[in-house]
Order: structure tokens, then sequence, then C-alpha cells
């Protein structure tokens, strides 16, 4: 026959408090996950407009019009 552990109410309180915190870990890196998930997906033209290289003959054009 198994007897059931008889806890006080602090130590129901702080079982509770050590579960809420793995809880919020285990929530925490869940979403550290989806925000790295998402940062991936990103593409590096949306974010920063590339620059058009100029031929030389264009950059000469462009000084000698300016």
């Amino acid at each position: 026959m198994m007897e059931k552990k008889i806890s006080t109410k602090k130590e129901q309180a702080v079982d509770w408090l050590r579960s809420e915190i793995e809880k919020d870990k285990i929530e925490l890196e869940r979403e550290k996950q989806k925000m790295v998930n998402s940062i991936k997906e990103l593409n590096k033209e949306d974010i920063i407009k590339p620059i058009p290289k100029l031929t030389i003959w264009q950059k000469i054009k462009k000084v000698l019009l300016a």
C-alpha cells in the first residue's frame, strides 16, 4: 500500500513555483525559436535595397553630365 506524501502549504507553494518557472522556461524557448525562424525567413533584399553597380561608362557619363 502506497502512502500519500503529506506536504505543507509552503512545500506546495514551492512546488507550484518550480513548476511555473519550468513552464515559463519552456514558453520562452518556444518564443525564441519562433523569433529565430521568422528572422530566417526574411530576405536581405527586402530589408536593404541593393545599390546598383555602375559600369565604367555609366560613371564617366554621370561625371561629365552632372
